[in-house]
């Protein structure tokens, strides 16, 4: 490996070849007068202009720094050492903040604390208050409802009404009424309205609000059923009809309440009434509980008498020999009506429909039709009598579509309590045109029943009278009394 690079004379050597070029002829000055001196462009290298005592000469090549660490450094020949006068350093200026920027800085960082204690004093210092004629202290940030607690509810709350004004629910009203200031505030805004910039406040009672409700057009408004007269024929004699138009209806009472009428509804009537026979001298013979075990018996009776009656039959004794019973009854001209399926039993406690729900009344009554006819094999005729003869409006209302006639009665044999056979006889014997008469063939022995009727009916017979079905009895003409 050669080392040239290692003594400066082959450094300068190597120099003086590859660095030092002659250095260019410089251009004469103009000589003639006017003539422009052209300028050096950017790009153009710039030399120093001739001056006496310096040569045009190629300039010595100056002795290049050895980049190897271990030549020792060595100044070119003639080259005077630079002084810090010749070559200055350049420094970067660094100047400092005066001390008038920090004492501005420090001045509005004082004001702006001072400027926060301010408001934030302001925003958290309590405020007086006069509550009920009380002065109370309260947050800045206290509402119309921190000051009635701090009072201790001074008022009671309002009750929600239903639609129809009655009570619904209490205390369900607004929670109070505050005046602020004297001017009374919306009490569905009240509780949140802030205290601050106010010096009084009262509260007074909360007032009733009504129920929330829905109001709908072109609504069915339900028919009513009027229940007029006396007498043992309940019979509806004008069938009712819904009428139409706007409803409001309380989203929790669910009371309706018509606004507006578009149709009339026409009412039921369901009027009670006597058959008027004009002093004829028939009676309605009537039979409740069967099919029993005494029914061909009583049947046996009435056959040897001429005599026609009406069984209210309990639809779930009709089945098996029951319904050969039922069968027979018919035959031999006797009408069949319904008592209910089972008495009305369960809810009804097996003597009133009014107890039970308005789906188990309907359903105590088309079952007991069905039983019949399916016994019969022909539709039943469509009057019942209610179990314990208890048939008010409401049940009306519910089943009028589906019987034409509940029947009461004008004689009571009270046979049901099972008397000896000559008081049901004595009964018997005490009736008056046109009346119909209770008894039983079912519900127990009813031997004394069947041998009273062998006493009275050919009495009765013998008098003149004539014994007809209900749907024959109603076929007169009817009377108020």
């Amino acid at each position: 490996m050669s080392h040239d690079n290692d003594f400066p004379e082959n450094h300068d050597a190597l120099r003086t070849r590859t660095h030092a070029r002659p250095r260019p002829a410089k251009k004469p000055l103009a000589t003639q007068e006017g003539q422009r001196i052209p300028t050096r462009r950017a790009d153009e290298r710039a030399y120093p202009l001739e001056t006496p005592g310096r040569s045009s000469e190629p300039r010595a090549p100056r002795a290049q720094v050895p980049t190897d660490s271990r030549a020792p450094y060595t100044r070119a020949p003639g080259k005077p050492h630079p002084s810090r006068s010749q070559t200055p350093v350049a420094q970067t200026s660094t100047s400092r903040p005066s001390k008038t920027v920090f004492a501005v800085a420090g001045a509005c960082v004082a004001l702006a604390l001072v400027l926060f204690s301010v408001v934030h004093w302001q925003s958290t210092r309590p405020i007086d208050i006069m509550v009920n004629g009380q002065e109370l202290q309260m947050p800045r940030t206290a509402t119309v409802n921190d000051a009635f607690e701090a009072a201790g509810s001074p008022a009671t709350a309002g009750n929600m009404l239903d639609i129809d004004g009655e009570l619904l629910q209490e205390g369900s009203g607004t929670a109070y009424t505050a005046t602020l200031d004297g001017h009374e505030l919306d009490p569905s805004a009240a509780a949140d309205t802030p205290l601050d910039g106010h010096t009084s406040i009262d509260f007074t009672n909360g007032v009733d609000v009504e129920e929330p409700s829905n109001v709908a057009e072109n609504q069915p408004i339900a028919h009513g059923v009027q229940d007029v007269g006396h007498g043992p024929l309940h019979i509806v004699t004008q069938k009712g009809q819904d009428g139409s138009g706007t409803i409001k209806t309380g989203q929790v009472s669910g009371k309706q309440q018509v606004i507006e009428v578009t149709s009339d509804p026409v009412d039921t009537i369901m009027k009670r009434c006597y058959p008027d026979t004009q002093g004829e001298k028939v009676v309605a013979l009537t039979f409740d509980d069967g099919p029993w075990d005494d029914t061909n018996e009583l049947l046996d009776v009435l056959r040897d008498n001429g005599a026609k009656a009406t069984f209210f039959t309990v639809g779930n004794r009709i089945s098996g020999n029951g319904a050969d019973t039922v069968k027979r009854e018919v035959a031999e001209g006797h009408q069949v009506a319904t008592h209910t399926w089972d008495h009305a039993a369960g809810d009804g406690q097996s003597v009133n429909l009014s107890y039970m729900s308005a789906e188990q009344q309907r359903e105590e009554i088309t079952k007991g039709f069905q039983a019949i006819e399916d016994a019969t094999g022909q539709k039943p005729s469509f009057v019942m009598r209610a179990p314990g003869g208890n048939f008010p409006t409401e049940v009306w209302s519910n089943v009028e579509d589906l019987v034409v006639a509940d029947i009461g009665w004008d004689v009571d044999t009270t046979d049901w309590k099972r008397p000896e056979a000559s008081r049901i006889a004595a009964e018997l014997m005490r009736v008056t045109p046109g009346d119909i008469v209770l008894m039983h063939d079912g519900g127990g022995n009813r031997k004394n029943t069947i041998e009273g009727l062998r006493i009275a009916l050919p009495k009765l017979v013998q008098d003149g009278w004539k014994f007809v079905t209900i749907d024959e009895l109603m076929k007169y003409p009817t009377k108020d009394s």
